[in-house]
């Protein structure tokens, strides 16, 4: 009798105290931006989710292991699990979404000999510009570089001319203010590659996350995913509340950010053509087999 009064009063204690293992919070950390925009649906109840990671912080979230989740741009994950396997790819959730902009109207062609500005100097999104431009024969008569899309953005709108790589959102934020003309750099890397486009962000999982919990949090983030192209305006009134944007712009923003779920396994093929234009960014070679999530 003592006995079973013993286990009724330890499950009573769970029960009082949460000690179940469904009820423990998987920690998500993500920069922000799209990525942050593709996760905003993901229950916070369910999930303790942190937001405005920089490259830095989560190239250190790799290598401590204190999220169970990473969203980050593929190449870093890429490059971290070489060193040390400890996160897989889940998921790809964002694709290119890099546009030159202007104030005045112009084409490709018109890029020959003009000064332009990017960002990102040695980043995946460098590499991607530059094989556009190389595959149309452009040569810019100077490249200055700016560290982020945020400055990219807020150079555009002072400046008198020029042309600059804008990321969304920050250019629908840029196109709110100033009428802009855009050159999707996505459809150019389209024309040359045949691929639909090229992976940005995606999730990554930590390795010794029990598959049944990482299965329904993948299962979770394409439901949040699909939100975004499906329930737009929602999402961004959602987002907004979140800080992540003001609703107004992130309505046009999410439509323009190339938002996709696609599991690890089906983005192989264009992670793999991604990887070719420039190894470097991928630690010197393509991902083994174990990087892929299953």
């Amino acid at each position: 009798m003592k006995r079973i009064l013993s286990l009724f009063m330890i499950l009573f204690i769970c029960l009082l105290t949460g000690c179940s293992k469904e009820e423990v919070k998987l920690k998500v950390v993500s920069p922000n931006g799209a990525p942050a925009i593709s996760i905003c649906s993901l229950d916070n109840e369910k999930y303790d989710i942190s937001y405005g990671f920089e490259p830095q912080t989560l190239q250190t979230a790799f290598i401590n292991k204190e999220s169970d989740i990473i969203i980050a741009p593929i190449n870093l994950g890429a490059i971290q699990y070489k060193k040390n396997q400890n996160y897989k790819l889940g998921a790809v959730l964002t694709w290119g979404n890099l546009y030159l902009a202007s104030k005045t109207e112009f084409s490709l062609n018109d890029i020959n000999d003009k000064d332009i500005v990017l960002f990102g100097k040695g980043t995946i999104n460098d590499s991607i510009v530059d094989y556009v431009f190389k595959n149309n024969s452009i040569t810019p008569k100077s490249i200055t570089y700016l560290a982020t899309t945020a400055e990219t953005q807020a150079t555009l709108l002072t400046s008198e001319s020029g042309i600059y790589l804008v990321a969304e959102p920050a250019l629908s934020a840029a196109k709110s203010k100033k009428e802009l003309f855009t050159i999707s750099i996505q459809e150019e890397y389209k024309k040359i590659t045949k691929s639909e486009s090229y992976p940005q962000a995606g999730c990554f999982i930590k390795s010794d996350l029990d598959k049944k919990s990482a299965d329904k949090f993948l299962k979770n983030l394409k439901n949040s995913a699909d939100l975004c192209n499906n329930k737009t305006e929602e999402v961004a009134m959602l987002a907004e509340e979140l800080k992540l944007g003001k609703k107004a712009i992130l309505i046009n923003a999410i439509k323009n950010s190339n938002i996709n779920y696609k599991s690890a396994k089906d983005s192989k093929e264009a992670i793999e053509t991604c990887c070719s234009i420039n190894l470097k960014l991928f630690g010197g070679s393509k991902p083994e087999d174990g990087f892929y999530y299953e």
